[in-house]
């Protein structure tokens, strides 16, 4: 794949697979807390601290759409004083924090990426980097059981997207006209 460039297929799971399953894939889990920053023209921004094997890593990555499942990309390692600096001052408003837990692990000459969101919960979703948008990476079985559908196109997938989304426990409070309204309903 080209410096700068990412082409990559995301699938959505019913579920994610048992830990003895992501064990025999030889997983190895990272915890992903990602923020996404102010937009810049056709750029989506992005920080991300990622805990793995006792070591966390500071990220910050800005990206924009070339065609379908082709995207630029940018990353640069932060130090946590930069990330702490940056989530102060350019925090998106308007998304929450996606939070997830990344099990990576080759198979068929790729990384397979099993994304198992803590939030939202209930979100699974399993991201494949390729050399080519035209290439179909294969899956193991344990991944093919669970999947539900390709969603690579799909713009309510992507992880921009998912932050926009209110958090689970949220409820719209009813004004008094319509708790009235609810209440002497048949």
């Amino acid at each position: 794949m080209p410096a700068g460039l990412e082409i990559e297929r995301k699938y959505l799971l019913s579920g994610a697979p048992s830990d003895a399953e992501l064990a025999d894939l030889g997983a190895q889990p990272h915890r992903i807390e990602q923020v996404y920053l102010r937009s810049e023209g056709d750029w989506v921004r992005r920080i991300r601290k990622i805990d793995a094997a006792g070591r966390t890593r500071y990220v910050a990555t800005r990206k924009r759409e070339i065609a379908g499942i082709t995207r630029e990309e940018h990353e640069e390692e932060l130090d946590a004083a930069a990330y702490d600096r940056i989530l102060r001052a350019d925090a998106d408003p308007a998304r929450r924090a996606v939070r997830k837990v990344r099990h990576a692990f080759p198979f068929a000459g790729h990384v397979l990426e099993l994304d198992v969101f803590i939030e939202p919960p209930g979100l699974v979703l399993l991201e494949v980097e390729l050399e080519d948008a035209s290439e179909l990476p294969a899956l193991p079985p344990v991944i093919q059981a669970l999947l539900v559908r390709e969603v690579s196109l799909e713009s309510a997938y992507m992880n921009h997207a998912i932050a926009l989304r209110p958090p689970p426990t949220a409820e719209v409070p009813l004004d008094d006209e319509r708790r009235g309204r609810a209440r002497s309903a048949p």
